[in-house]
């Protein structure tokens, strides 16, 4: 995820076609895992099956780094996705937006000077209540679209397919606060089995469960806002805040670990049965 500027100043794949609605057998899950991408991740929306074996394929809106963290958790604990389905948020009820331009890339380095020359430019183009106003814009009225929305766009999906599974929720970022607000509502529902966050910066009370788990790597601005790695962030593209579960094979911790190992856990310890 490219991390925009005024954001920071204020403070091996199985892919399948689109899935239908519903399996063509008719299978309902037991479980679904409800995702929700970080802000402006609306490219690479790749409908993904997560197991050779699964009847279900991915509507893709989960974004990279929930489909790496879900791969991630196969490759650890085989077997584990099989029988689990991932619908992610799409653009018609959370449109992840945050339209700002970004001063460096994903792949850059940007030092004090460049940096200095990159907020000019930037400035002398677009005026800052420009840039601050189309964010908020895009920020709140997507925001609200989601938290307004996502039960009634769960309770779409469960009409169209006929089933009533526990839901996972798994967020990254923004779409770690949407999915939060959506936690009391399923857990009076009978229906939330657990909820997963990272690169997030919490403080949105949710439902009481035990199983919660938030995931933040050290330096990213986002679950501590302090002035190091926000220039670490501003500097880089958004810095380690847009790495989670990416490139696992060379840089897994073991904190990235235990995240796997605890999803895994919550799947197939889940017993739908009351």
């Amino acid at each position: 995820m490219r991390i925009p500027a005024a954001v920071l100043l204020a403070g091996g794949l199985l892919l399948a076609p689109p899935a239908q609605a519903q399996d063509p057998t008719g299978t309902c899950p037991d479980l679904v895992v409800l995702a929700a991408r970080g802000s402006e991740q609306n490219e690479h929306l790749e409908p993904t099956r997560y197991h050779a074996d699964s009847p279900w394929t991915s509507n893709g809106f989960e974004a990279e780094n929930i489909r790496a963290f879900l791969h991630f958790v196969e490759e650890r604990h085989p077997g584990t996705m099989e029988n689990v389905q991932v619908l992610g948020l799409d653009d018609t009820v959370y449109p992840a937006r945050m339209p700002l331009p970004a001063l460096a890339g994903e792949d850059e380095d940007l030092d004090a000077l460049q940096m200095s020359s990159r907020v000019g430019t930037l400035l002398s183009s677009t005026p800052p209540h420009v840039i601050v106003g189309d964010a908020v814009g895009g920020l709140v009225g997507g925001m609200y679209s989601a938290v307004t929305g996502t039960l009634g766009f769960i309770d779409d999906w469960e009409a169209a397919t006929g089933c009533t599974p526990g839901y996972l929720l798994v967020g990254y970022s923004q779409g770690a606060v949407v999915l939060t607000t959506q936690e009391r509502a399923l857990h009076d529902r009978g229906q939330l089995v657990g909820a997963l966050y990272f690169g997030s910066p919490g403080g949105v009370p949710g439902a009481s469960i035990g199983n919660r788990h938030r995931h933040c790597l050290d330096g990213d601005y986002a679950c501590q806002l302090t002035s190091s790695n926000l220039g670490d962030a501003l500097g880089s593209g958004g810095g380690v805040h847009n790495r989670y579960f990416l490139d696992m094979d060379e840089t897994a911790t073991e904190e990235d670990a235990h995240v796997a190992d605890t999803f895994a856990g919550w799947v197939t310890g889940y017993n739908p049965e009351p």
